[in-house]
Order: structure tokens, then sequence, then C-alpha cells
């Protein structure tokens, strides 16, 4: 298994060092923000379509989760794109992957969102989606690894930095709280964190805060991955 850190459309590249360092017969876990809706429907597809063509070929097989730069539309239409070895990996599904069951939460705040267009480079419902009934369900049985595209309060980053405090003061200026709302996102996403870690979560990968960073908490590995990273516990290309 290896957790691929956010993309912003660059899936050439690791395309790319996948077939350089020769990787085959693994699952790669993207952490969301892979770029989807970007370009017309139709593009995206192809590209899919291509790059289900170039997993298949190595026996590879790539699961991603929705960002907020992500157009939550592709998941939920998902199942009719015909793929096999590319899914878009719905919001609190379960997978056994290693003998390891696996939970996917996706979505975030796009802390630039007055910067960008509604329906072409943001989209409203880019947020997390806080389903109790549906976390309940999944923990019944346990969760050993939590794959998110943000983080829990009880992870790092524990404060802004200067990029999204600039963000916040321009939002601020006009009438909107981005502080409040991303503090609201990071708590119920905490809330996944105790469920999580009630149902016995030994490690958590998340991407979106654009660094590396690992730290153990409460028995629970974080590892936040960067940009175009490629991570595993053994091997890093």
């Amino acid at each position: 298994m290896i957790i691929i850190g956010d993309l912003h459309g660059g899936y050439p590249e690791l395309l790319s060092r996948i077939r350089k360092f020769k990787l085959e017969n693994t699952t790669f876990i993207q952490v969301g923000d892979w770029g989807l809706g970007f370009q017309p429907v139709a593009h995206d597809l192809k590209a899919l379509s291509q790059i289900d063509s170039f997993m298949r070929s190595s026996g590879n097989q790539l699961l991603i989760i929705r960002g907020n730069h992500d157009h939550k539309w592709f998941w939920d239409q998902g199942h009719t794109f015909g793929l096999q070895h590319v899914l878009l990996v719905k919001d609190y599904t379960v997978m056994e992957i290693a003998q390891q069951r696996v939970l996917f939460i996706g979505g975030g705040i796009s802390i630039d969102r007055l910067n960008r267009t509604t329906g072409k480079t943001y989209w409203p419902d880019e947020e997390i989606v806080y389903d109790e009934t549906l976390l309940n369900a999944v923990c019944q049985a346990g969760v050993d690894i939590v794959i998110s595209h943000i983080a829990p309060r009880e992870a790092w980053p524990y404060t802004y930095n200067e990029v999204v405090q600039h963000f916040i003061t321009k939002e601020l200026s006009n009438g909107h709280d981005l502080a409040a709302d991303l503090e609201n996102e990071r708590q119920l996403m905490s809330r996944i964190y105790h469920k999580a870690a009630a149902a016995g979560c030994h490690s958590w990968y998340y991407g979106h805060y654009h660094e590396s960073h690992t730290e153990e908490r409460n028995g629970i590995t974080f590892r936040c991955v960067s940009v175009m990273e490629l991570y595993s516990p053994t091997h890093t290309p």
C-alpha cells in the first residue's frame, strides 16, 4: 500500500514515477485534490480511462478520495464510468487492504474559495459530510486505518500559517468567518477520530496541508503526505 499526496492535476508525473520505480501489484491510495472537475467532463473521463488502462497493465489498483479541489459529482457518478483499476471511493467506505480495515473520508474547505468560480474551480459541496449513522455502522466491525483529506483537531497542524491567516482576513472583510468554518470542519473530523480510535485505529493518513509530517498521539500514528509524495512505511520513491 502506497499513499499519494495531493496532485492538483499532476497525474502525468505520478504515472511517470510509478513507471520509473517499476511499482507493480500495488494498491495506491490518493488522499484527495486529484483535480477532477477543472476541465470538461469528457476530458476528465478520458484521462481516468487512460489511467485505468495504465494501472491494469502493471497489476495496480488506484483508490482516490475527494478533496476540496475536486468536483463531488465524479464520486457520486463514479460507479457508471466503467473503471476497473481506478476507484473513486465514496465517504464512509470501508475496504480491507493487506488485512487492514481502511475507512475513507473525503472533503474539506478551500481557504481561497472567494477567489474561485463556483461550478468551475469551486464547488459548495466540497466540505466534509458528517454522518454519524454511517460512521457508527462502519466502526462496529473495527477500523485499523483512516484515510482522509483533512486532519482532526488532535493532529498536526495546530495553528494557521501565514497563507491561511491571509485568507481569514480577506473573508472577514467580505463578511465571512473562514476561521469558524475551518474550526468546525476540524471538530467534525475530531468526532470521526474519537469513533475510529475506539474502533481500534492505529494509523491515519491525510493530505491537504502540503507538507510531510509524522507524529504519534494516543496510540495512533498520523502521517500528513505532501504534494506529489508517494509514501509507504517501508519505501518512499
